[in-house]
């Protein structure tokens, strides 16, 4: 009895994902963003009258808790961040009044990437009963889960966990050893396994597996990648490690999710059309690294680009329209850099592609990466992300970890651990190269490259993986 009753259960949730996205494919953008206003307006007057905190902020910009309308909101309503909000109000103040404390059922934090200030995203059991069919949703609409078994290994740090009513979940943090165990032995049992896990985390898996001589031809395997972004050179070096031919439009996918811990995961993810037109951005400018095309749910997520500069590039700014939210956070700067997609980005593909991405129900948003990142000299965090993976052979020396010092015009990189051959000033002699290619062709004063054995590499990288690393020093 109970094996029918759980039968049924599986296919009464399989019919309503086939009927939301069937719904979803219908939608255009604008009906979508025009719901999501709608939206925004019965969020802000929750949280005008229900968080303390914020109806301090409202007063403090001259503006009372009465209901407003999505305009004045979008013109007047002050900009949250972290400073402002968790850096300054305690959690009763940000919280909804009158919240149990039985009702919580997790808190995760964000990464502390910033400095030593944590912001924190509250979920109450309620909210956790649904998160699975929010997730099931997103594996299907990817990666076709409802068709396929899987199982979900999950690598990500800071105890991010998935709960999931349609995949097999294995939860096993920054432990690459386990987690090839499981792939090892377990992916026999399923269609396909989905690898999630951190781009440095990935590169440590990868020669993990090397080391035990496992071949990856033998998984199906797909990939998404979060908690920071990668270089193009990355994601082709990564897929010939995995046997993934990322410009094969129906084959595995490497992908990327963006989330934000106080707001939420995977609140802008890739599609496969989407990571066509950043691939075809990165051939035509390869010396410029491209955006990310991100999607995103419009009836989840309302966006704003703050304050664009003359390239349409500003501040990213999120709202999550999450009526049972415990913290609203109205205008919440995420410290990204992102513009609205322009047609010249997607010029460059096969029509049946640029027509899905120009007219598919989600909107996007090109994300330029972190304001923090960018270096003098016309230099970015990602021209190094994206030089350490151009050659294959040289990325295989290297753990991943980098520190670029703007100062000293130093690039100090990390070599792989336990490698003999090459020596670490051979390794840094093959990456100055690279730099200094790259320094000719865009007119611009090369750094020098210095290459640290693994144990010696100053910027504490043993490497736990459990934090973002730091690729810059702090201000």
């Amino acid at each position: 009895m109970h094996r029918v009753t759980d039968n049924l259960r599986r296919t009464w949730r399989r019919l309503q994902r086939r009927f939301l996205l069937r719904q979803l494919s219908r939608q255009r953008p604008e009906t979508l963003r025009a719901l999501s206003r709608r939206r925004l307006e019965q969020c802000f007057a929750r949280a005008a009258t229900g968080s303390p905190a914020y109806g301090t902020l409202l007063r403090e910009a001259g503006l009372n808790t009465h209901p407003m309308k999505a305009e004045a909101i979008l013109r007047d309503a002050p900009l949250l961040d972290k400073g402002n909000t968790f850096g300054r109000f305690p959690l009763q103040a940000l919280m909804i009044e009158g919240t149990p404390p039985q009702t919580l059922g997790g808190i995760l934090t964000s990464s502390g990437h910033g400095g030593d200030r944590f912001a924190f995203g509250l979920t109450t059991h309620r909210q956790m009963a649904t998160g699975p069919d929010a997730i099931d949703l997103g594996l299907q609409m990817a990666f076709g889960v409802d068709d396929h078994s899987t199982l979900l290994v999950n690598c990500l740090p800071m105890g991010v966990v998935f709960n999931s009513r349609t995949v097999c979940v294995a939860n096993v943090s920054v432990r690459e050893d386990m987690a090839l165990a499981i792939i090892r032995q377990a992916s026999p049992l399923f269609d396909q396994v989905i690898l999630c896990t951190d781009p440095l985390f990935l590169k440590r898996l990868l020669d993990h597996a090397a080391e035990q001589g496992f071949d990856w031809s033998q998984v199906r395997l797909q990939a998404i990648l979060g908690e920071e972004t990668f270089s193009e050179d990355f994601r082709s070096y990564a897929g010939a490690r995995l046997g993934i031919d990322p410009d094969t439009p129906e084959g595995p996918m490497i992908g990327s999710s963006m989330g934000v811990g106080e707001l939420g995961l995977n609140l802008f993810f890739e599609t496969r059309e989407t990571i066509a037109a950043r691939r075809a951005l990165h051939r035509r400018q390869p010396l410029h690294p491209p955006p990310f095309f991100f999607c995103y749910n419009p009836l989840r997520t309302l966006v704003e680009i703050h304050a664009p500069d003359d390239n349409g590039n500003g501040e990213l700014v999120v709202t999550v329209l999450d009526p049972q939210a415990t913290i609203p956070l109205i205008r919440y700067r995420t410290g990204d850099t992102a513009r609205w997609p322009r047609a010249e980005d997607f010029s460059d593909l096969p029509c049946p592609v640029a027509e899905a991405l120009q007219h598919g129900p989600l909107p996007m948003i090109a994300l330029q990466g972190r304001a923090k990142d960018r270096i003098g000299s016309g230099w970015r965090v990602d021209h190094f992300k994206s030089l350490l993976y151009r050659d294959p052979r040289v990325a295989d020396c290297v753990s991943g970890a980098f520190r670029v010092d703007p100062q000293a015009q130093q690039w100090e990189v990390q070599v792989r651990s336990g490698l003999a051959t090459p020596s670490p000033a051979e390794v840094a002699d093959r990456l100055q190269a690279l730099v200094h290619a790259e320094a000719v062709d865009r007119q611009r004063p090369p750094p020098r490259v210095r290459c640290y054995p693994h144990e010696d590499f100053p910027y504490g990288m043993g490497l736990d993986y459990e934090r973002k690393f730091t690729y810059l020093p702090r201000a």
